[in-house]
């Protein structure tokens, strides 16, 4: 007989995991690591593309999906809701966590797209720890609210085989759309602007459906109520189909204008040079359509990944509403600014009504550490001896604790020596890294990030932790070998047997030192390879910097194409990613190297800027960092074990 599981319905989907007429369950796609929609779930097929996921290559579509969260991008609901709109998403999404990047995709379905995904929205479902674990093993699923059986609400039923589903039967209710499916707001603390325009008495059509996006994420995350905020950097700028551009244009029909400053991120073209660089107008249509639709709204032209760039960047303490995960986690982590990771759709919500729900980071007791996470010894083995390579050591850095973290608020522990040579580069690529392998907003660095600075708080942040772990040497290698994954083509530790024909920079967007740093390699370097083109993605803002210093014309003496609004998360075709199927990209950015093979289809090889800028001379002879090969002991992992991707502690 099938099991049941209880949990908490976050959205009351339209999409049964069964019919009348067909099978009693669903096939159960289980998997115990986060999963990204956005870089992970081909929008367009359904199909999982990350290279590094355990459920790569199979179809989301007709399943119940159950993971313990989503991971990385904010772009995920983007991907959901297309999904929902071609037809095949999930049935049903099964999280550990409560997710609300996930819910929003469903959301925008249903307040803005309303009968038009009549039967497509999935019931999403939160079971907690201990409930979610049960699901192991198990192959069918059917969600309680879809059969007759005497079964609470938020309900999941499961089984091994298809014979424990025999004997129920199929409810033939109509799931149609109703807006604010079951959400009840009656408890939710609004001033009486706020209740009028959520009531539909006050504010113009965009700002209502604004009103109720943001109090439906509020009753999702438990807030007791919403908090302004003083500026917004908007994601879902991005186009990855046509359903965020018609969700754009139509708050733009419905009077939407921004109350806070609001900066964009990088969108899918450069806006002034995307003939030029041979991109395709059917991508550069749409992709500045959804540009021109968002500065109508009233958001300002930033086009980048990187606003912590920017002259407008908040302050410590400073409540805002940013997208883009990189930025999310080096706002909150660095600048001590504080915002959830925001979802692409609710950015623009709360850009429109000024407010956010007031939980997760926001929140004193919410920025707390839960696990310590210890790299003394490994920094004092393999990092102290050497200067050779080590910028990147943090990206590899980022993407360990990011997998090691497990969804709680990391603090990394035994980086205090480094304190000096510790660049603000160096934390953007460590917080980006980290940003594509965890789910948290934010990461602590024991007496170098401003929450953890001090010697009392940092004590107590470590102490307060209820898990442990330390970064072993095999724990740094595999991150290595997975963001360098394009060396399985090599013929050998040393050469490849696929060319390198890209050296991509840029991702996040670069810095004015950055552009300092690689002018500088570039002058000392050969000749560039002619066969391999070096591109950069920066802001129009830094790229105007770099320009009066005279980066740029030592960079594009070299053989550096620019490329402004846009980034590498973006350029996804030919002829920016070579049209050679076996051609190899090198990056220095670890978020790219993550994301880079499932949305591109190409090998990405990973090292330093100075590596990158070799590779562009044609040497393809790339060995592992200088301090990665210096085996001068194995550290061991104190009381913890990881199983893909998951800490456990003995």
């Amino acid at each position: 007989m099938a099991t049941s599981i209880s949990g908490r319905t976050l959205v009351r989907g339209t999409a049964k995991c069964s019919s009348s007429s067909g099978p009693r369950h669903t096939p159960l796609l289980y998997s115990d690591v986060g999963l990204s929609f956005w870089g992970g779930i081909d929008p367009a097929t359904s199909i999982i593309i990350d290279h590094t996921h355990p459920l790569r290559g199979q179809a989301v579509a007709d399943t119940i999906l159950a993971i313990p969260s989503g991971r990385g991008s904010c772009t995920g609901s983007q991907v959901l809701l297309e999904l929902i709109l071609n037809g095949i998403a999930p049935r049903a999404i099964i999280t550990r966590d409560v997710d609300p990047i996930l819910c929003v995709g469903a959301i925008i379905a249903e307040e803005v797209f309303g009968a038009e995904v009549s039967h497509n929205i999935p019931t999403i479902m939160s079971v907690g720890r201990e409930r979610f674990d049960q699901l192991t093993n198990n192959s069918y699923a059917m969600i309680a609210k879809d059969a007759t059986t005497k079964l609470p609400e938020g309900s999941l039923l499961v089984g091994s085989n298809e014979n424990e589903f025999s004997g129920i039967s199929m409810r033939n209710d109509d799931n149609s759309v109703v807006k604010g499916n079951g959400v009840d707001f009656s408890l939710l603390q609004l001033s009486e602007e706020e209740r009028a325009i959520l009531d539909g008495r006050s504010g113009t059509a965009a700002e209502q459906i604004a009103m109720r996006t943001i109090c439906r994420i509020a009753s999702i995350t438990d807030a007791p109520k919403l908090i302004p905020v003083t500026q917004a950097h908007i994601d879902g700028c991005t186009y990855i189909g046509p359903g965020g551009l018609r969700f754009v244009e139509r708050l733009v029909k419905m009077g939407g204008k921004v109350n806070i400053p609001t900066t964009l991120n990088s969108v899918s073209a450069d806006r002034r040079r995307w003939a030029s660089l041979g991109v395709s107008s059917d991508l550069a249509v749409p992709a500045n359509a959804v540009g021109d639709a968002y500065l109508k709204l009233g958001c300002t032209e930033s086009f980048t990944c990187a606003p912590y760039l920017l002259p407008t960047k908040p302050g410590c303490g400073e409540d805002i509403c940013w997208g883009e995960s990189n930025a999310v986690v080096y706002s909150n982590s660095v600048l001590g600014a504080r915002t959830e990771k925001v979802a692409d759709y609710v950015d623009i919500c709360s850009a429109i009504t000024g407010r956010v729900p007031f939980c997760g980071v926001y929140l004193d007791a919410n920025r707390r550490p839960g696990i310590a996470i210890d790299v003394k010894q490994f920094v004092n083995d393999y990092i102290l001896p050497t200067t050779k390579d080590t910028d990147a050591f943090w990206p590899i850095l980022g993407h360990v604790v990011g997998i090691l973290s497990d969804g709680e608020i990391p603090i990394v522990v035994g980086l205090e020596e480094l304190d000096e040579e510790m660049s603000q580069d160096d934390l953007k690529a460590f917080c980006a890294a980290f940003g594509t392998t965890g789910s948290s907003p934010l990461v602590h660095i024991a007496g170098i990030t401003p929450e953890a600075k001090e010697s009392s708080t940092k004590h107590e942040f470590i102490e307060g932790c209820h898990k442990r772990a330390e970064i072993t040497y095999q724990d740094v290698r595999k991150s290595y070998e997975m963001l360098d994954s394009g060396r399985t083509t090599s013929s050998g530790d040393d050469g490849c047997s696929s060319p390198i024909e890209l050296v991509a920079f840029g991702n996040p967007h670069l810095s004015l030192d950055e552009c300092a740093k690689l002018a500088s390699l570039m002058t000392q370097a050969p000749e560039k390879e002619a066969k391999v083109k070096v591109m950069a993605t920066l802001s129009r803002h830094v790229y105007d910097l770099a320009k009066e210093r005279g980066h740029v014309e030592t960079m594009e003496s070299f053989g550096v194409t620019f490329i402004n609004d846009t980034c590498w998360c973006m350029l996804l075709d030919a002829p920016i990613v070579p049209p050679n199927p076996k051609a190899l990209v090198m990056t220095n950015s670890g978020k790219y190297a993550h994301y880079g093979p499932g949305l591109t289809n190409r090998g990405l090889r990973f090292g330093s800027m100075a590596q990158c800028v070799e590779a562009a001379t044609g040497n393809t002879r790339l060995s592992s960092p200088r301090w990665l090969t210096q085996k001068r002991g194995i550290v061991s992992l104190c009381g913890a074990t990881m199983s893909r991707g998951r800490l456990r502690l003995r």
